[in-house]
């Protein structure tokens, strides 16, 4: 059985969709087949420890959980890439009038 590293993962409002290892990208189904039939497994390096994910079963279908800290929180969650932002350019300040009327009476320093 062989074993991939999980770097990151892909995720969209529905959860986890892809799950990029060193040597690939793979879609979150093929993942939890390849663990539910036991072909390979697939694990998470952090805080020092390895972490082996788990494909579990509930209502909504399967999903992928990984827990290195020992709360029942699903921190698969936490490899996904952040999301990215744009700053926009600000428009130039105009000053207000009222500025612009004591420096018109005071002069500007």
């Amino acid at each position: 059985m062989s074993e991939h590293l999980i770097e990151y993962v892909a995720r969209d409002r529905t959860g986890i969709t892809a799950v990029v290892t060193t040597t690939s990208v793979i879609d979150v189904d093929t993942v939890i087949r390849n663990i539910s039939a036991g072909h390979s497994g697939y694990y998470v390096a952090r805080n020092w420890k390895r972490t082996p994910v788990r494909s579990l079963t509930s209502f909504g279908g399967a999903y992928l959980f990984a827990n290195w800290d020992g709360s029942k929180r699903n921190m698969l969650h936490d490899l996904a890439f952040p999301n990215q932002t744009r700053t926009l350019p600000l428009a130039p300040r105009r000053p207000s009038r009222f500025r612009e009327a004591l420096a018109a009476v005071f002069g500007r320093r």
